[in-house]
């Protein structure tokens, strides 16, 4: 801060002779109406909810470290599909938004553990695997995506 108050970057615009205009404020859930804690608990059950599916798919397809990981694949493929169903039918700032996509998706999808078992593939010398896997785990999940999206925009230009 300078002596009266100005920031380094307002005092070398105002040098420079551009006209700036700094926002002085952030609001963290501006456009929201719903109160934070009703957000926050929402996303609380749902993140608990999603996180113990994805545990319990991991439990009944286990796979070694150093193989394809198929309950992954399977978790973070279904999730981008009812993402993209989601995106169509539930308004982004609502709670149900917050509940089922940022909570119980957000918790039932893993692209920590996607990192971890490309690096145990890498680790087990099995690179071109690593490589097929993350290829196939993006395009499968940007297809899913797109599928569930364009469902909805074929049944919508029927009506």
């Amino acid at each position: 801060m300078g002596e009266n108050g100005e920031s380094v970057g307002a005092r070398l615009t105002a040098a420079a002779g551009i006209e700036a205009c700094y926002e002085r404020s952030v609001q963290l859930f501006g456009a929201w109406s719903i109160p934070l804690a009703r957000v926050l608990a929402a996303v609380f059950v749902g993140g608990a909810i999603g996180a113990t599916g994805r545990w319990a798919v991991s439990e009944v397809i286990a796979a070694d470290e150093a193989s394809w990981a198929w309950a992954t694949l399977i978790v973070n493929v279904a999730g981008a599909l009812a993402i993209g169903l989601a995106a169509r039918r539930i308004a982004l700032d609502s709670l149900a938004w917050a509940f089922v996509v940022t909570g119980v998706l957000g918790g039932f999808t893993t692209f920590s553990a996607l990192a971890v078992q490309l690096n145990d593939l890498v680790e087990a010398d099995r690179t071109p695997m690593a490589v097929l896997y993350g290829a196939v785990t993006l395009g499968a999940g940007v297809g899913a995506t797109l599928l569930a999206g364009g469902r909805r925009r074929r049944s919508e230009e029927r009506s």
